[in-house]
């Protein structure tokens, strides 16, 4: 009979495999000067219909400030979209002109 805990090596192996199966999510490629943006085929045509013209600025942005800090994010294209409403609601509060611009066939 064994006592005390599990060696280190299985528990890290089982820990590693859970984490790595945990939220599957389709095939995604980099993006980025420094390829650290990773967004499937389908979260990056969502933002690029979100936000067109200003995607490539928050890519490039997020990819210089993984790369300069080293931080990490699960999920690129909830950072990107988190940015993109902070900067608003800052433009907003600055006294800035708001972005009153719609989508076709949306209204004001």
């Amino acid at each position: 009979m064994r006592y005390g805990k599990p060696a280190s090596n299985n528990y890290t192996i089982n820990n590693l495999t859970e984490s790595q199966t945990r939220g599957a999510r389709e095939d995604r490629r980099p993006f980025g000067r420094y390829e650290n943006i990773f967004l499937s085929e389908t979260e990056y045509a969502e933002l690029q219909e979100e936000y067109p013209g200003r995607l490539d600025f928050y890519v490039e942005r997020l990819s210089e400030y993984i790369a300069s800090t080293g931080r990490r994010y699960e999920n690129h294209a909830a950072t990107i979209r988190r940015w993109a409403a902070d900067d608003k609601e800052k433009k907003i509060k600055s006294g800035g002109i708001p972005d009153y611009s719609c989508k076709e066939g949306e209204s004001l």
